[in-house]
């Protein structure tokens, strides 16, 4: 099982990152906001009418209801979203909120030198989607390069337009 082990105070420059598969990247997040990893099998996922595409909906864990994240949706890696055999729920606090995260397939913890991490690059910003802002950084690693999550970043429902949505049409004026 996936082991969460709080950072060593001698390593401190180093990070400490969850590393995880969404479809066949490598992604991971600063093992210090993570609350628990589970296996996604015993839970049932609720819908939530209206809730934005990337929110499977929301399960109960030990009595708490707890909003369900398909990464994959929200990185928009495109394909089926499946709940596999090896697939988890990385429950994490962002903001003060609890949030699980659906991921393929823990990889495990995963130490890296600070500055090994490296901005994302800028092209990431394409077509006005501003993606960068789910990423903290890239570390090459030798299974390949990390994608470093930015949490917050992530959990930003709402502050991006709406490529559905247009213009009010409810006759009504906008406040200013």
């Amino acid at each position: 099982m996936f082991d969460l082990k709080v950072m060593d105070p001698v390593l401190a420059e180093q990070l400490s990152l969850a590393v995880f598969y969404v479809d066949d990247g490598l992604y991971g997040i600063d093992i210090m906001k993570i609350k628990e990893v589970i296996p996604c099998h015993p839970y049932t996922v609720r819908r939530v009418p209206h809730a934005p595409p990337m929110i499977e909906g929301v399960i109960e864990l030990r009595g708490v209801v707890v909003p369900v994240m398909d990464l994959r949706a929200r990185l928009e890696l495109g394909g089926a979203s499946e709940t596999r055999a090896t697939s988890k729920y990385v429950v994490v606090s962002v903001s003060g909120k609890i949030l699980a995260l659906r991921v393929d397939r823990i990889l495990g913890e995963v130490r890296i030198n600070g500055e090994n991490v490296r901005p994302s690059p800028a092209l990431l910003d394409g077509d006005g989607k501003d993606a960068t802002r789910f990423f903290g950084g890239v570390a090459r690693v030798d299974a390949g390069m990390i994608f470093v999550l930015d949490l917050e970043g992530l959990a930003a429902l709402g502050r991006e337009p709406s490529r559905e949505r247009g213009p009010r049409s409810s006759g009504q004026k906008e406040r200013p």
